[in-house]
This record gives C-alpha cells, sequence and structure tokens, in this order.
C-alpha cells in the first residue's frame, strides 16, 4: 500500500515540474457518496453512508480547450456502512485518476467535462476489506474560475465514479464525488 501512495504522490510531483504549458493547480476538500453496493446474485443491496472527501489535483492544458489532469483524493471513510450504524468504519481510501479536460473558455469563467481512469485503494480493518486496489473509471465536469485574486481561483467539480467488480459476487461501487477546489493557475493570463 506505501509503495502505491508513494507512486501516485510522485507521480503527480512529476506531471507538475514538467508543465511548461497553461495549467492549474488546486487542492479540494468536498463530499463522497458511495450508494449502494449492487450485487448481481443477491436481491437486497447494501446502502452506504455518505462521508468526506480530500486532495489535489494538477491540470496541464496543452491546447485552448483540451487538458490532461492526476487527480489524487483521501477518503477518511471510504465506505461506511448502514449495516452496522453503531460501529465507525475504520476502511480509509485513496482515489487516483489521469483525465483528459475538454474545457469552454468564457474569459475566467471556464465550464468544462472530463473523463479518466484510475483506480481505488482501501485500507484499514472493516467487513469491506474483502477488496483490495481496484480498477475504476470516472467523469464529470464542472466550472472553473480562474484568476479571480491574482493567480488564485476557484473551481467545482461533480464526478461519478464506477469501480470494476470488487467483490467474489460481481458487484461493483458507484461514487459520486462533490468538490470545491482552491486553484493556483500558472502560465497564460
Amino acid at each position: 500500500m506505501k509503495k502505491t501512495i508513494v507512486a501516485s504522490v510522485f507521480a503527480l510531483a512529476l506531471f507538475a515540474a514538467q508543465a511548461k504549458a497553461d495549467g492549474q493547480f488546486s487542492i479540494f476538500a468536498g463530499y463522497l457518496s458511495p450508494g449502494d453496493l449492487n450485487f448481481e446474485d443477491i436481491e437486497q443491496n447494501l446502502t452506504l453512508r455518505d462521508t468526506s472527501l480530500y486532495g489535489a489535483r494538477v491540470e496541464v492544458d496543452f491546447l485552448k480547450f483540451f487538458g490532461f489532469e492526476q487527480n489524487l483524493a483521501f477518503s477518511p471513510r471510504l465506505i461506511n456502512s448502514s449495516l452496522f450504524p453503531e460501529e465507525s468504519s475504520e476502511l480509509r481510501g485513496f482515489l487516483y485518476s489521469s483525465n483528459l479536460v475538454v474545457n469552454i473558455p468564457i474569459s475566467r469563467f471556464v465550464p468544462y467535462v472530463t473523463a479518466g481512469l484510475g483506480f481505488v485503494k482501501p485500507w484499514g480493518s472493516d467487513l469491506f476489506t474483502a477488496f483490495d486496489t481496484t480498477f475504476a473509471g470516472n467523469y464529470g465536469g464542472g466550472v472553473k474560475l480562474n484568476r479571480l485574486a491574482g493567480p488564485i481561483g476557484l473551481r467545482f467539480d461533480v464526478r461519478g465514479w464506477r469501480t470494476s467488480e470488487v467483490f467474489q459476487l460481481g458487484g461493483g461501487v458507484n461514487i459520486l464525488e462533490a468538490t470545491g477546489n482552491l486553484t493556483f493557475s500558472w502560465g497564460g493570463d
């Protein structure tokens, strides 16, 4: 697990260091809603509770409308079950992805859409430690408010994540992520 975390942080830092084009570094906090665990052979789905999410992302725009971003997020309660409400979950996790971004710049106001691939890495002791690092895809969009005060701006995102099958019963997890970001831009005007 430590190797995965170190490799992710290294990739994010290397990506930012190599950036000579326009771009942004963002730190964010938000809301993570894992939805339901859907098992193919079981009628009852397990409802999961919402939790918090914290992280950073780096975006480099290689054309006026297109960019590429790296995302690394941490959730202190990746899955928080309603099955055992008195017990707190000790299942934490990382979400990492590489995404393509399509920007629609309108001065400092920039709506965008994004999609990419990555992984979800849980750890801890809980009922749900039956799954390890799993492949995930994500998609979403939002709006950037660039350079509101010098290089500082804001960004608001909503993304959906879908994991591959994480349990032997064939269940995957659909995750909704909503975040607010403080951004630091470089290059461009």
